[in-house]
């Protein structure tokens, strides 16, 4: 029974991470699209050349600008998450939606908790995104799940380092 509980908060932690990992890619999508647009409209290097249709040519900007969607993701999912655990107490927007709140061992996060647990789990995921093969990827992301379930206080390993969990927010500091 324990163990389903804790599988059905572990699909919360997935979820509220789904939600804020949706709103990052979309900030930082629309934030690389403005970018590209005021420097298409601003250097006449970047101008439309004549004969070249608009679109064909905004499409080349918007493809050029894909390296820099992958080096300005980490760095706006690092200012979310780090930012929103410490100014709203442990929550995120997605984990706001959720009922959920990550706190520390004595009670509230720090702000350097917060940015060693951040930077922890934006690296582990980059290194299984770095598993190209389908069947390693599957085996490693069910140990890394089912690593949560069997924790006395369902931490994953990067919570496990930064000595933080995740909690619903109608209980106590410490559980």
């Amino acid at each position: 029974m324990k163990v389903l509980l804790n599988s059905l908060f572990l699909i919360r932690r997935l979820l509220a991470s789904t939600v804020d990992g949706l709103l990052i890619f979309a900030f930082t999508l629309a934030f690389l699209a403005l970018f590209a647009f005021m420097a298409a409209h601003t250097f006449t290097a970047l101008s439309v050349p004549d004969g070249i249709e608009a679109v064909k040519w905004y499409e080349g900007i918007a493809l050029s600008m894909a390296p820099y969607l992958i080096i300005t993701i980490p760095i706006v999912w690092l200012l979310y998450e780090v930012t929103l655990i410490k100014v709203w107490n442990g929550t995120t927007i997605g984990k706001l939606l959720l009922r959920i709140r990550t706190i520390s061992a004595e009670g509230n996060i720090t702000f350097w908790q917060s940015l060693f647990r951040t930077t922890l789990k934006i690296l582990s995921m980059f290194m299984l995104l770095s598993i190209e093969n389908l069947y390693a990827l599957g085996s490693v992301l069910v140990f890394y799940m089912a690593f949560a379930l069997f924790t006395v206080k369902n931490q994953l390993v990067y919570d496990l380092l930064a000595s933080t969990t995740v909690r619903d927010r109608s209980r106590s500091n410490v559980g």
